[in-house]
């Protein structure tokens, strides 16, 4: 049996008050499934919920349909209503301790929808309730205990027998896990996949990211009451194609995250009309987001732009004025008025050669907005190379670069300034990259000057304060006075980064920016690197020979040697489980244990097989004779003739 849910909208009504808590869903519940519903409170996951079952407060108004096995389901109907309510559709509630009534016992609970609902006697009800319980894991002497002597899981397990006690074909499931330890998540887990098995429907709304990706098959991101963005649960941190949906991705913890956790910038709001008046304007009342002037009152949002507009990293001039609507992009859908996250850097085929070495051989490489990639090898390993090529400061030999859908190389010749303003470098000595006559003033101030763009002194002195408040540093006018030698290291990387960052470039490349600096000072910096990430929505292509330190800040990480990118993938895959044995070299070294097997590099030009089968342990003749083809999986790619050493 399937729920469809079509096209439907709910509004609360409160006098002169209304919110729009769902907006236009349009989901399915398939046989055999499971479709996580996920997003930040507020989103309308639990409304919409409510609504499949007709659960909704009075002041509640509804549009669009709701199907369940094809038959439209008559919420006006109390009769119709009840005889599929646990019968052919159940529901987990929120907060468990408080859905459950403080003065009946357990078992009398679990037993009512039997006697109730399915008109059985009171004994069949109880006897059934009791083998329910047991097969959630509660001890007999449980059953007769009232709510509040039951702890939170015990809670939570008799709820679950509750719902599925007359094994409804539908099972909704809401935050059944927000309170549960890993043991009794297991119980949940182990309902879900027998639904399933048994080609049962199961709606799994939570905040639990990783709970959703290993039950879920379809997931939907609801952000407002919107559905942002459809796609298979399994792609929620591999593939995200909403700026929304990378940005829960980010700020979830996993066992596998390597970087810092990333926030969403800014605050959700209610989507809350005021009307003061008959005839009066509406006016929208929320936190930190400007509200565009066209809102009228119609008893919804207005529809003008997008709803995350004001929190997106990658928003242009038509997202805050034209009607987004969702879009099949891939296997996905997408509420993007840019079809997804777009691709700010593309490079094809980029090789560089000097006099009789080869710097860097054929690489491919996208960054798309907001990521931050590391590139993680030796020295002598191309890192730089790449790096630089990117920045538009060194020129390939062959091979073709696409910065924001432009021809780099063309974009160079016709216009330097407007290219260069696109991208910022942080270089890997900052008291080698301003002139020791400048001021911390001049020396943030001068790419303004060279870029000839017409400011007056007070508006560059302004511009000045602006960028060096945001990445934490005094704007007194003693501290502009000051020169080089009179900072230390630590401030004088960040007044690198506050120049590289005063035309606000959509691409930042930070060379080695820590190596200079001593610990304290380096987490500090990194930590500035993941706000300004997250603030700003930079894309950012980050340079280091450490891989320790490369994964506290990479959304993604690519493994460079002798001039090869020999992996890249999430920087979660590659630290928990590298599968190029030059990478897992890298871990180990990084870790303090470098076991026996390792050699060291030698010298001259790599042979014309792995450059990395002189030193590799497990090397074979094919590893001499060929270079490995590229092996790749959802979670990246490995250039390896032994994917699985």
């Amino acid at each position: 049996m399937s729920l469809m849910i079509q096209d439907f909208s709910v509004v609360y009504r409160d006098g002169d008050h209304s919110i729009q808590a769902v907006e236009e869903a349009t989901l399915a519940v398939k046989e055999g499934e499971c479709l996580a519903l996920v997003g930040e409170s507020g989103s309308g996951k639990t409304s919409l919920g409510k609504a499949c079952l007709g659960l909704l407060p009075q002041n509640a108004e509804t549009t669009g349909r709701i199907l369940l096995n094809d038959r439209y389901m008559d919420f006006s109907n109390d009769m119709a209503l009840n005889a599929i309510r646990w019968q052919k559709i159940a529901m987990v509630f929120q907060n468990g301790a408080e859905t459950l009534n403080p003065s009946y016992r357990i078992i009398d609970q679990v037993a009512e929808p039997v006697m109730k609902l399915a008109g059985r006697s009171r004994k069949e009800a109880l006897h059934r309730a009791s083998r329910a319980l047991l097969e959630m894991g509660l001890p007999e002497n449980c059953y007769r205990h009232y709510p509040h002597q039951l702890s939170g899981g015990q809670v939570q397990r008799s709820l679950l027998a509750m719902a599925t006690i007359l094994d409804p074909d539908i099972l909704i499931l809401d935050e059944p896990t927000s309170a549960l330890d890993a043991l009794n998540k297991g119980f949940v887990s182990d309902i879900i996949e027998d639904y399933k098995q048994r080609g049962k429907g199961v709606l799994l709304i939570t905040h639990d990211l990783a709970f959703a990706v290993a039950h879920g098959d379809e997931m939907a991101v609801l952000y407002l009451g919107q559905v942002m963005e459809t796609l298979p649960a399994r792609e929620m941190f591999s593939n995200p194609l909403h700026p929304y949906t990378l940005a829960l991705g980010r700020s979830y913890p996993t066992m596998g995250t390597a970087r810092e956790l990333g926030g969403i910038r800014g605050d959700a709001f209610y989507r809350l009309v005021h009307q003061h008046g008959r005839g009066d304007a509406a006016q929208y009342h929320h936190s930190h987001i400007q509200i565009p002037e066209s809102a009228h009152m119609d008893g919804h949002a207005p529809p003008v732009g997008c709803l995350f507009q004001g929190r997106c990293t990658q928003t242009i001039e038509a997202c805050r004025t034209g009607i987004v609507t969702l879009e099949t992009v891939a296997h996905h859908r997408v509420r993007c008025l840019r079809r997804g996250i777009v691709s700010i850097l593309s490079l094809q085929g980029i090789s560089k050669r000097y006099d009789e070495k080869t710097a860097l051989h054929p690489t491919d490489l996208v960054l798309k907005a907001g990521d931050l990639l590391s590139l993680v090898g030796e020295t002598g390993s191309g890192k730089t190379t790449l790096a630089m090529i990117a920045a538009g400061v060194l020129a390939q030999d062959r091979g073709s670069r696409i910065l924001e859908d432009r021809d780099m190389d063309e974009w160079l010749k016709k216009d330097v300034r407007s290219m260069a303003r696109k991208v910022g470098v942080v270089y890997q000595n900052p008291a080698a990259s301003i002139s020791h006559r400048f001021t911390v003033l001049d020396a943030v101030a001068e790419p303004l000057a060279i870029h000839g763009l017409g400011l007056g002194k007070d508006e560059r002195k302004e511009m000045v304060k602006s960028v060096l408040v945001d990445v934490h540093l005094s704007t007194d006018d003693t501290f502009l006075g000051r020169y080089p030698h009179e900072l230390n290291m630590g401030a004088l990387q960040r007044v690198c980064i506050a120049r590289a960052l005063i035309l606000t470039p959509s691409l930042l490349i930070a060379d080695e920016p820590t190596s200079a600096l001593d610990p304290s000072v380096q987490a500090k910096v990194l930590k500035l690197l993941l706000d300004l990430q997250t603030e700003r929505g930079l894309t950012m292509l980050f340079v280091s020979h450490d891989i320790a330190l490369a994964r506290k800040i990479s959304d993604r990480m690519g493994i460079m040697l002798s001039g090869y990118l020999v992996e890249l993938g999430r920087a979660s895959r590659i630290i928990s489980n590298p599968v190029h044995p030059y990478t897992k070299m890298l871990l180990e070294g990084a870790g303090g244990n470098r076991q026996q097997g390792w050699k060291v590099p030698p010298d001259g030009e790599p042979s014309k097989g792995c450059p990395f089968f002189p030193r590799c342990p497990k090397g074979k003749n094919i590893c001499q004779e060929e270079f490995p083809s590229i092996h790749k999986s959802e979670h990246g790619w490995v250039a390896c003739h032994f994917v699985d050493v």
